[in-house]
């Protein structure tokens, strides 16, 4: 039932209103070396033009644990899924409970979060939810693209200070968007660098996210 009910979502739901182009996880014809030769393409522009560019990789922790089903729901909807599809894939989330034994002591817990572990659906879901994140930074003068729990973004400009600012901003938003969500970056999962062919990036500042300053790498050819 879970394969004809993604069959449906992929041919007929996700049509009409389909994901980011920027998603590069359960898409025909897509893979992760594409995303790869874009961030390529557009760091190499960015040393044609003489520019200075930060690239940010952030993990989003345990998205796949921790996501409410409600969130999930949300995005179903929003994505041109019907009401009662929406309904059956709740019924399949819901009811689910932990029992965690410890000598005499027993006790129980309902499940209000998470996709099903080797579930069908499970990964289409996510990339319903985090396809709001990329339509948010979509045309936003920053390069994001994401891989399941996977985000890399990278702004460039002339000016360092620019792009730190740039760069701040777009990660506030992430942890903005988590925070709606119920989210969070992995602070030991993440990653800055900069490219540029500039021995020095006078005027540029650290940015940070969750409260996690990002320590910066560098990239110079």
């Amino acid at each position: 039932m879970e394969r004809l009910v993604d069959r449906y979502l992929r041919d007929e739901a996700r049509a009409q209103i389909p994901l980011h182009p920027n998603q590069h996880a359960y898409q025909a014809g897509k893979w992760v070396e594409m995303a790869l030769h874009r961030l390529t393409v557009q760091v190499e522009r960015t040393y044609d033009h003489q520019e200075t560019a930060l690239g940010v990789f952030v993990v989003i922790e345990g998205a796949f644990n921790n996501t409410c089903y409600d969130t999930m729901c949300d995005a179903l909807i929003s994505h041109g899924s019907n009401y009662t599809t929406v309904q059956w894939i709740r019924a399949t989330l819901e009811g689910h409970v932990i029992v965690a034994n410890f000598n005499v002591f027993s006790m129980r817990l309902e499940i209000s979060r998470g996709c099903l572990q080797g579930g069908v659906l499970s990964l289409l879901l996510w990339c319903l939810v985090v396809d709001d994140l990329l339509a948010r930074l979509n045309g936003k003068a920053v390069l994001i693209q994401e891989y399941t729990d996977d985000i890399h973004l990278l702004g460039a400009r002339k000016f360092p200070n620019t792009v730190s600012g740039l760069t701040q901003w777009v990660l506030l938003t992430v942890e903005t968007w988590c925070n709606k969500i119920g989210l969070w970056v992995n602070p030991d999962n993440n990653g800055l660098i900069a490219f540029t062919r500039k021995r020095k990036i006078p005027g540029f500042f650290e940015t940070h996210c969750f409260g996690v300053e990002f320590s910066l790498g560098r990239s110079s050819i």
